[in-house]
This record gives C-alpha cells, sequence and structure tokens, in this order.
C-alpha cells in the first residue's frame, strides 16, 4: 500500500462535524452530569429519568441526519399534566413548576431548589395568572428562608421573585396557525440579546398551558373546509397536521436549547384503573393525535382526591355540626399527579424496573394553599 492511498483511508475513517454540532455534544455532557434534576423537583424527576436514563444509551441528536433514526427514548424530556376533571389542580401544580425553573439555585447558604433558568410560557387558554404564580413563588422563598439562622424580611423575598420573574417570556397566541408561527420564530428572540435580559441563562422550559386550547376551533375548520371541497382531499385531518408540525417545531427547539417540555390539557374521558405487579394504577385515553401522544415522556393524571361524603340518614342537625371538621377537611384535602399506564405496554423492561424501584408507584401528591403549593418530595 502506498503513502497515498494510506492517507486516503485514513481520510475516509475521519467524520466531520459542524462546529455547532461538536458544542451541542459539549453542552449536552456538560447537563448529562446534572440530568437527574429536571424540574427542581424530586418526585418528579424521578419519575421522567425512569424514562430518560434507563440505559446508558439515551443520548440527544447530534445532527441532522441522527434526528430520523433517533428513538422515542433518545429525546428530551416532555412532560404532560392532563386534568382529569375541572379543578383537578394541573394548573397550580404548573404554576410551582414554573417557580422552581425560574428561582435562583440558592440565596447565601440558603437552598432555594430552584434552576436559575429562562422559562418561555405560551399561554393558549389566556387564563394564566401572574399574581398566583408570584405568590406560589414567594411562599416557596419564604418556606426555604425560614429554615436560615437569621429572619430575611419580606422585602428580599419580593426581590427574589421580582428578578426571577423577569425571565419569564409570556406568549398568547390566538389560533394554533399564529402558534406555529411564534414557534418557528422563537429562537431569533431567545438568541436576541438586546431584546431580553435572559441572555446569560439557559432556557428552563417551553410550556404549553393548554395545548388542547384549539382543538374545537381547528375541528370545526377542518369539517368547514371538507364540506365546502375548496381543498384536494388528505388523508390526515387538520388537526393531526398541525399537531404534527407542532411537535416538529418543539423537536427543533429542544435540540437547540436542551430543554423541557412542559404542557398541560383537559381529558374529555374518565380516569380507568387496571392492575399492574399487583397495584391499581390509572389508565387515561388521550383525545389528542397519535403524535403527540407519542412525543410525550411521561403523562401525569392530576385530580383531587375524593373527601369521604356523610354517611346515609345522616340528619340535618348532625351534618351542621360536622360543618367545620368538614370544611377543614376539604381545605386540606391532598391532590395528587397519577403516571398514565395507558401505553404501559410499549414501555421497555428497563423503564418497568426503573419504576417498580419508585415508592408509590409513580404518584406524586401535593397541597394547594391560598398561600401557596406544597409538594411531596420537595427536598
Amino acid at each position: 500500500m502506498t503513502l497515498a492511498n494510506f492517507g486516503s483511508n485514513l481520510l475516509r475513517e475521519v467524520k466531520v462535524e459542524g462546529l455547532d454540532e461538536l458544542l451541542r455534544t459539549a453542552r449536552f455532557l456538560q447537563r448529562n452530569k446534572q440530568r437527574q434534576n429536571h424540574t427542581g423537583n424530586a418526585a418528579i424527576d424521578k419519575l421522567l429519568n425512569a424514562f430518560l436514563f434507563s440505559d446508558q444509551s439515551n443520548l440527544w441528536p447530534r445532527s441532522t441526519s441522527d434526528q430520523h433514526n433517533v428513538t422515542h427514548h433518545q429525546r428530551g424530556p416532555v412532560l404532560e399534566l392532563v386534568g382529569a376533571t375541572p379543578c383537578s389542580g394541573k394548573t397550580q401544580l404548573l404554576y410551582y413548576m414554573i417557580g422552581l425553573l425560574l428561582l435562583p439555585s440558592k440565596y447565601g447558604d440558603v437552598i432555594l431548589k430552584g434552576k436559575d433558568s429562562a422559562v418561555v410560557v405560551f399561554d393558549l387558554g389566556n387564563n394564566l395568572s401572574m399574581l398566583r404564580l408570584q405568590k406560589i413563588m414567594a411562599y416557596h422563598v419564604q418556606s426555604c428562608l425560614g429554615k436560615s439562622s437569621e429572619p430575611v424580611p419580606i422585602a428580599t423575598v419580593n426581590s427574589i421573585v421580582r428578578c426571577s420573574l423577569e425571565h419569564l417570556h409570556v406568549v398568547r397566541p390566538q389560533t394554533s396557525m399564529s402558534l406555529l408561527a411564534t414557534l418557528t420564530t422563537l429562537h431569533l428572540h431567545l438568541f436576541n440579546t438586546t431584546s431580553h435580559v435572559s441572555a446569560n441563562r439557559t432556557v428552563g422550559s417551553i410550556v404549553l398551558h393548554r395545548v388542547d386550547a384549539f382543538l374545537w376551533q381547528d375541528r370545526l375548520e377542518d369539517a368547514e373546509d371538507q364540506a365546502s371541497d375548496t381543498r384536494p382531499i388528505q388523508k390526515t385531518s387538520l388537526l393531526s397536521s398541525r399537531f404534527r408540525d407542532l411537535v416538529a417545531h418543539l423537536r427543533r427547539l429542544q435540540k437547540d436549547f436542551l430543554c423541557l417540555i412542559i404542557a398541560t390539557s383537559s381529558a374529555l374521558s374518565t380516569t380507568g384503573y387496571t392492575r399492574i405487579d399487583g397495584q391499581m394504577v390509572p389508565v387515561l385515553r388521550s383525545h389528542l393525535p397519535n403524535v403527540w401522544k407519542s412525543f410525550v415522556t411521561v403523562r401525569l393524571i392530576v385530580q383531587r382526591e375524593t373527601v369521604r361524603k356523610f354517611p346515609f340518614g345522616v340528619s340535618v342537625e348532625e351534618a351542621m355540626a360536622e360543618a367545620g371538621q368538614r370544611r377543614e377537611a376539604v381545605d386540606n384535602s391532598v391532590f395528587a399527579a397519577r403516571l398514565d399506564w395507558s401505553e404501559s405496554d410499549d414501555w421497555r423492561e428497563e423503564t418497568m424496573a426503573a419504576l417498580r424501584a419508585i415508592e408509590s408507584a409513580g404518584e406524586v401528591s401535593f397541597r394547594i394553599k391560598a398561600s401557596g403549593v406544597v409538594v411531596a418530595m420537595d427536598d
């Protein structure tokens, strides 16, 4: 073999990567050291890690060509909170999670458990309360600072919350098409260091509050187009097509920013239960297109625990006598976010083993107070 042939063979074995791919790989390896902490809450992170890191093959796609061969388990974390009933508590849990993502990790020597990141929220239902979010964040900060040896003034708490909220980016699209258009150009806003103060922060999460907000609007538009015969017959519905575009945009943004995707939705069917490994676990049939269901990593069914009703035959006097105790029981009732097991037949054995090692079968309990939200395993 001549020296030229030898050099040619070596050159063919060299894999060429762009600087963007090299930097993305380096960033992933750095974040991979902290991969156990996605949200700042141990209970929720354990569920995400059960799906994401059940083995060592989970890597983010490094190049455009790799994206077509990447599996569901190799993509970034996507968490969906599904409200099983009205007033299920999913929005309050979302406030709590957004607060942790925005808040700093510590204040002085006190651990605040925050992610110190920027968050982009798409308020598709136009009903997100900034005042409630601020109150929940302040309650969390006060709870953490209350453990310090010296008292912290309320002005300091408000200052921490106010500075954190500067890194919250809220967008309120009015249609699914405006949502897709905003996602298309979102990276331009985030990379523009002169348009916001979050340039020195990573993007902790992209949140879609009420991802099903335009469901009926799109279905109506699809039905009207089919009735008017103004477009050729398509094999897929308008709703599925737009959700496919939504998922494509989110995957692209997640590839660029390596961030957590959080979505909320409401259930249209009742929660059922099935027995797995001797335990009763919840299952819920999703009304969203299959392309969205396969995109989600973990789906949590959020609902309020039932408070025991008055026994049959109780008198009015007895009911009135217990009114105060029952009101207290209702106010202190527990909310729960439980893992949806409806797709468990497709889960890998490594994932099932990781879930079996989690206490309470993947249930996250929390309480909602006027002052804030308290989540189990918030340590």
